[in-house]
């Protein structure tokens, strides 16, 4: 796959519609990501055969999407498999080998656009026995509940020591993306960051409860329709929920966010006066739109463009999201868009340049993925939203937790405006960046998300011991604030 290839697609992980394919055997569950830019687009597939044929559905939970009709599914006997399906941006269709029995990989196309993809099979029932089994042997109790947040189930798992009934409860909140509640990362890995996060501190006579995103698993709804307010909310009536429940007598809420988790943990902290201390972890301080244009400017240059041809780009980008934003002008900025991202793609190196078919057509289909990406109701309430503003009204101790080598949430970009943020509200707070942590806290090399799946599936030292220790020291801070 080209890495001008790659380029095309930058804008439009939203609005995509992946396909998959399935091992030796066909028939059976399937999941994995297209790969963009470093950005994963999740899928879940499920195929079945029909005499001499295949049928199959593809599940988006990024896009809240579920049950999609699969065509065209081909298997040959050389171990090719293909299959399709219509999209809003165009037909999509995917074209792989299996690897072995139970990967593909392949390459997914839409628009003229390609992206390197990969699907690993799996089972459904037995995944889910062994974490009943695994379950059975926790030396503390756990639970599985249905939090009622209006019409909107949410599906969490409680857990609390054996001996006695702590005060602490620490609720999780994940980051961007359709997460369940352990933060899964399967394909890419089976680190799942909440699960681990959640033993550690129950193991320390320290409640957790860790809930699935809307549109998973036990979870209703549909994630990609789901605004920040209403993100807020599902903190808030879960907040509500645990603190009436009669058996236990939690004291102290702390709410713990992961990347965008941080984002809604703050603005609830801010305003529920239930709420005693504030975890960040790996949290953005900047608006979305600026961490966007970072992220394309150095992916950009990366590949092979030069910053100058960048600037104009990105600047015609910027003016498409507000207008978008704003609803004014929307068609005028996008086709500005598409003339200057045109532009830059023609600036590319000779030897790159005939991997673009058509700069028009590119052009175009990056101008309509820019509508596609940011016109559903969560971008539109993220967009712009500036975290600090909560933080300057909080009245509680903060723990501020970065990662020295995180490619997604810079510490030096983010830890500044924190800061600031916590000193303008005055209340107790501490920062830590753990130079050779990634976005997950992992011990990393490079920090890159394609490294996620080469690292043990655990914690760099001290991370789960310095929130430990945090929460256990900051106890009387917390219990004094003015709210």
């Amino acid at each position: 796959m080209s890495k001008a290839k790659t380029i095309l697609s930058t804008l439009i992980v939203i609005c995509l519609l992946p396909l998959l394919g399935s091992a030796q055997s066909l028939s059976g569950d399937w999941r994995g990501n297209i790969n963009i830019m470093g950005q994963k687009l999740h899928i879940i597939t499920h195929f079945q055969k029909n005499d001499s044929s295949y049928s199959g559905t593809i599940d988006i939970p990024q896009q809240g999407a579920k049950g999609l009709g699969l065509q065209n599914i081909s298997r040959t006997e050389t171990d090719s498999i293909s299959f399709g399906f219509p999209a809003g941006p165009g037909y999509a269709s995917f074209a792989g080998i299996f690897k072995s029995d139970s990967v593909i990989s392949g390459t997914f196309s839409q628009n003229g656009r390609q992206f390197s993809f990969e699907l690993h099979r799996y089972d459904k029932k037995e995944e889910e026995q062994a974490k009943a089994e695994q379950q059975k042997d926790l030396p503390y109790h756990h639970k599985d509940l249905i939090i009622k947040n209006d019409s909107i189930d949410i599906g969490g798992t409680l857990t609390w020591p054996k001996n006695n009934k702590p005060e602490q409860l620490v609720i999780m909140m994940s980051g961007s993306g359709a997460q369940d509640r352990d933060e899964t990362l399967r394909p890419l890995s089976d680190f799942k960051p909440f699960a681990v996060l959640a033993d550690s501190l129950t193991t320390s006579n320290i409640a957790t409860f860790r809930y699935d995103d809307r549109g998973v698993g036990q979870s209703t709804g549909s994630f990609g329709n789901t605004t920040l307010q209403m993100l807020a909310s599902d903190v808030e009536a879960i907040i509500k929920y645990l603190t009436k429940r009669p058996k236990h007598n939690f004291k102290k809420i702390i709410l713990l966010g992961h990347s965008q988790g941080g984002i809604v943990g703050g603005r609830v902290a801010a305003k529920n006066k239930k709420v005693d201390k504030l975890i960040l972890m790996a949290s953005p301080s900047l608006t979305l739109d600026k961490i966007l244009q970072y992220q394309l400017k150095q992916n950009f240059i990366q590949n092979g463009f030069e910053e100058a041809k960048v600037e104009p780009a990105l600047s015609a980008f910027q003016k498409a999201l507000e207008a978008i934003h704003n609803e004014n002008n929307v068609k005028a900025a996008k086709k500005h868009y598409e003339k200057k991202i045109g532009e830059m793609f023609r600036s590319l190196p000779n030897q790159n340049k005939p991997q673009i078919a058509n700069f028009d057509s590119a052009a175009s289909a990056q101008g309509k993925g820019l509508l596609q990406a940011f016109t559903n109701p969560q971008m539109q309430s993220l967009l712009f939203y500036d975290p600090t503003n909560d933080l300057k009204k909080l009245d509680i101790p903060v723990l501020a937790l970065f990662g020295g080598k995180d490619v997604q949430v810079l510490a030096g970009k983010n830890k500044p405006p924190i800061k600031a943020a916590l000193e303008s509200a005055g209340v107790p707070y501490r920062i830590e960046v753990f130079e050779q942590a990634n976005h997950l806290f992992q011990k990393a090399d490079t920090g890159l998300p394609q490294e996620y799946g080469t690292l043990p599936n655990q914690f760099l030292d001290k991370f789960t011991s310095t929130i430990i220790e945090w929460i256990n020291k900051s106890g009387g801070e917390a219990a004094n604030h003015k709210k």
